[in-house]
């Protein structure tokens, strides 16, 4: 009989920490943003970031600063990768867009770069002057 609710509470906290979780994805997301913007700590960042993913597949913000993280790490294609999944959640997501852009240009893929930046541009991402000149 022990072994039996040994197994069931087993089964059970699996079941619960394997399920989507939003609340916690958004309290992880947010940690792991001021891991990446105040302390520059990008390792950590992007950890906490990808346990904040696994709560919410949904959580466009995770994947961003998640990116925002691996460029930093200079991990440009899992940036990318990232940063693109934030735009697939959100499509109007002008500051993913410019990190695209930025990702690229630091790739020294201009063009692929521009693409990105007048995307940011239509989704109103605000000072891309200096930015644009670099393209036709």
């Amino acid at each position: 009989m022990k072994k039996l609710v040994f197994l069931l509470s087993a089964v059970l906290f699996l079941a619960m920490t394997a399920c989507e979780n939003p609340a916690k994805s958004r309290v992880l997301t947010e940690e792991g943003s001021k891991q990446l913007l105040r302390y520059s700590q990008f390792d950590e960042a992007e950890e906490t970031l990808t346990e904040a993913i696994k709560y919410d597949k949904g959580n466009f913000e995770a994947y961003y600063y998640r990116g925002c993280a691996r460029i930093n790490a200079r991990k440009y294609n899992e940036a990318i990768a990232d940063l693109e999944k934030a735009v697939e959640l959100k499509p109007d997501y002008a500051d993913a867009y410019f990190n695209l852009g930025r990702t690229y240009y630091m790739m020294h893929e201009e063009d692929k770069a521009c693409e990105y930046y007048k995307l940011a541009a239509r989704y109103g991402r605000p000072n891309l002057e200096d930015y644009l000149k670099r393209c036709n």
